[in-house]
């Protein structure tokens, strides 16, 4: 018997050895999940994947909002008319977090290891404008807690104010990343903002900390850091995208896929009160040869190589007129007032000779002394056209005034996701104990939004 029982313990031992010896631990490996990626491979994917949900549904639904847009078919009617549902910002959100902004955090972490701090920086740049995107919609939201995998599946929320630490925070390291002495991988051609451009990035990261600083009303701040920041439209943070119907923009291809959209009442409504130069970039003419909300989308924004804007030199330049006419120094701000409309007629293709005439006009041109926080940004609303900006601009100054399509109140933000809801329920009900509440959107103010805006 107890030979019997050796002979089987000398059997299994074989058996486990030949297996470990034999079997080639190279198969069964998926392809399509390799355990390690280049970086030069991961940054590119997620710049594209951020322009994709930036210039596809969060533009979209921000524009029907703010009236920049009109929906006027299938779901854009409905949500044109506020109703806004989890379910409609789920697929935006799970590929935000799921995609880029779980590369990001790979890329962050891994350029250490590799001792690229080039790498580190631009990806943290994009991890605060990622998170910039969706707190600016939502509030609260994950971030200390996410990217974890396994390790924590239903993570919390940080709030709103530790949110708008993290950015500055991430853009403050990028800073700093970007201008060491050395980096043993660089982004290059795998960079389609800047092309690996340092200097470029820097420019990005003081731009997008100033945005963040207006928000909380830190205007010398915001000053200060756009010192540092974009100094012509060149430096523009965006995506290109090519005339290829695989690589065009996602904004074309909506329109030529389903078309949900049409130029939006009030903006057209401004544009022509303004006789307006851009109205043949923004949008094509309606069947009575006129600019209206059945003016279909135009070819600046719409076409298939339209780049995908994050921030932009014309956005910086309205910035800085806000700041400064909330100090008080109006010859400052009319400066960059001027300067803002002009660098938008420019960067759209508008001749010179158009652009003046438009800034002749007396309801443009005002005076220095009659500059008014309304002035400034009915034109930063033209001008920053398609970007989720302009929803913040109008929720924190209640500039252009828009009138609700439907009901009395224009909705003040996201509803949460539809998956949050299933999957992580009680970390968004610690945030947010009323987000099933049908008036959520309509009635939940952010912390930025009843601190330093609408008590």
């Amino acid at each position: 018997m107890k030979i019997k029982y050796l002979l089987t313990i000398i059997g299994i031992s074989l058996i486990f050895f030949a297996c470990d010896s034999w079997i080639d631990t190279n198969l069964n490996i998926d392809p399509t999940s390799p355990a390690d990626v280049p970086l030069k491979t991961v940054l590119p994917t997620t710049q594209v994947g951020i322009a994709y949900v930036l210039g596809g549904d969060v533009g979209r639904f921000t524009g029907c909002f703010t009236q920049q847009l009109y929906g006027w078919n299938r779901q854009h009617q409905g949500i044109y008319n506020y109703t806004f549902k989890e379910d409609d910002i789920d697929n935006a959100w799970n590929t935000m977090y799921a995609g880029p902004m779980m590369d990001l955090d790979f890329i962050i972490k891994k350029a250490d290891e590799l001792q690229s701090p080039y790498y580190k920086g631009v990806a943290q740049i994009l991890m605060a404008f990622s998170l910039n995107m969706w707190t600016d919609l939502m509030g609260d939201i994950p971030y200390s807690d996410a990217f974890k995998g396994t390790n924590a599946l239903t993570p919390k929320y940080d709030s709103q104010e530790q949110i708008y630490n993290s950015m500055q925070k991430l853009l403050d390291d990028a800073i700093t990343n970007l201008q060491a002495s050395t980096s043993v991988f660089k982004p290059g051609a795998d960079d389609f903002i800047y092309g690996g451009k340092t200097a470029n990035w820097i420019k990005a990261a003081y731009t997008l900390k100033a945005r963040l600083y207006l928000h909380l009303k830190k205007y010398d701040d915001a000053l200060a850091a756009l010192e540092k920041g974009f100094t012509s439209n060149n430096d523009d943070m965006q995506v290109p995208f090519t005339e290829k119907e695989t690589e065009a923009n996602p904004l074309y291809q909506f329109d030529v896929q389903r078309g949900d959209v049409h130029m939006g009442p009030k903006l057209m409504d401004l544009m022509n009160q303004f006789n307006d130069p851009r109205r043949p970039f923004f949008g094509k003419p309606d069947e009575n040869g006129g600019y209206s909300q059945d003016s279909p989308l135009g070819p600046f924004y719409a076409s298939a190589n339209s780049p995908v804007p994050f921030i932009t030199y014309v956005e910086a330049k309205f910035i800085e007129a806000e700041c400064q006419l909330a100090k008080g120094n109006k010859t400052a701000a009319y400066n960059a007032y001027k300067e803002g409309i002009l660098a938008s007629m420019k960067k759209v293709g508008v001749s010179d000779a158009d652009a003046q005439t438009y800034w002749s006009q007396p309801t443009v041109d005002v005076g220095e002394s009659n500059l008014t926080l309304e002035n400034i940004m009915v034109q930063k609303y033209i001008a920053c056209f398609f970007s989720p900006e302009v929803y913040t601009d109008w929720r924190r100054t209640g500039f252009p005034n828009l009138s609700p399509v439907k009901g009395n109140v224009i909705p003040r933000r996201f509803p949460y996701p539809q998956s949050e809801r299933l999957y992580n329920f009680n970390n968004v009900k610690a945030v947010a104990p009323n987000f099933q509440d049908p008036n959520f959107i309509f009635t939940d103010k952010l912390w930025w939004d009843k601190t330093f805006w609408n008590p």
